[in-house]
């Protein structure tokens, strides 16, 4: 009976010593990002667990609410892109991008029976964007003016439209180019009814910058447990790594509401095109790069547009805590 109870004793303080060697991260997940899929993957292949890391995933309905929450430090890790993560150090958010989440994957989408063949003949068009300070644009604009003599802000008439509307209205001709979001682009190739005019990667390799730049960064509080940040970004990389192999994981996405689709059978399409969004650089060369790209796309689209006059490099760290 006493061996017993040694036993179970011992069994205690074994469980207390794990539960105090378990690290917390809490991550600020945006409403319909793709974000969200990697953190869930994380918990369902038990990563996290494995890493001895507990992840508090948190949901924001918007990305200013997911800002407030990384002011507040409600969030401590987020993912936003390479000229968010300036605004928001600029906005007095003790932030860095530490790690590359997503390339620059998008591009511009036309009918597949458009006359248009290239960047040239985009001018005088209705173009559809998500944004006027949407990167995607940004960067068509910083090609348009370099390349072919025109800025379609100026010289084209673009306008800010919801991505799940743009194939619509290029169906009923009312937009005669689009820049959807990668996933829209991969639903509407594989219909057959668009085609990709240009992907980022041939705007960046036309204006001679390297075609793995990455759109969306990781990005965290400085104040986060620096061991907490390693092991999050050890286990982003192994849900990413087990994503890729598992095709059972991509029909629970829609079984679960993560992402939704208006045709199951378009899912392999966006589940190559988020692989081919999969980066594998952070080094100096990476920054120099992002850094270039800022310059153009203040050079073409103005400081006002973009928010920044050029890129913080103290906003980037490329190795995690001391």
């Amino acid at each position: 009976m006493r061996q017993s109870v040694w036993w179970i004793a011992l069994l205690g303080l074994v469980g207390l010593g794990l539960a105090q060697g378990t690290k917390s991260i809490r991550a600020g997940l945006q409403a319909g990002g793709t974000f969200a899929w990697v953190v869930y993957a994380m918990e369902r292949y038990g990563i996290a667990k494995e890493l001895g890391l507990e992840v508090k995933a948190t949901t924001y309905a918007t990305k200013q609410a997911t800002e407030i929450a990384l002011r507040a430090g409600e969030a401590q890790v987020v993912v936003d892109d390479f000229v968010g993560v300036v605004l928001a150090r600029q906005g007095g958010i003790p932030v860095q991008a530490v790690y590359p989440f997503s390339l620059l994957t998008g591009g511009v989408v036309v009918r597949a029976d458009s006359p248009i063949r290239g960047v040239a003949d985009l001018k005088g068009k209705v173009i559809g964007a998500a944004s006027l300070d949407d990167k995607s644009l940004l960067l068509l604009r910083a090609l348009a003016v370099a390349r072919y003599g025109f800025d379609p802000q100026k010289e084209a008439k673009v306008l800010a439209v919801a991505p799940p509307l743009m194939a619509e209205l290029l169906r009923r001709g009312e937009l005669e180019a689009a820049l959807p979001y990668w996933h829209f682009i991969a639903r509407m190739v594989a219909t057959g009814e668009y085609r990709e005019l240009i992907s980022n990667a041939e705007m960046l390799r036309e204006l001679g910058l390297p075609t793995d730049l990455p759109l969306l960064l990781v990005v965290a509080r400085e104040d986060t447990d620096p061991e907490a940040l390693r092991l999050f970004l050890r286990g982003l990389n192994l849900a990413q790594e087990r994503m890729r192999r598992d095709e059972a994981f991509w029909n629970e996405l829609l079984d679960r509401g993560l992402y939704a689709l208006p045709d199951r059978s378009l899912l392999p399409a966006v589940r190559k095109r988020w692989e081919g969004g999969l980066a594998t650089r952070w080094d100096a060369g990476v920054i120099v790069g992002l850094t270039n790209l800022v310059q153009r796309l203040v050079q073409v689209a103005g400081s006002e547009v973009m928010g920044i006059r050029r890129l913080d490099p103290r906003a980037f760290a490329l190795s995690v805590g001391p």
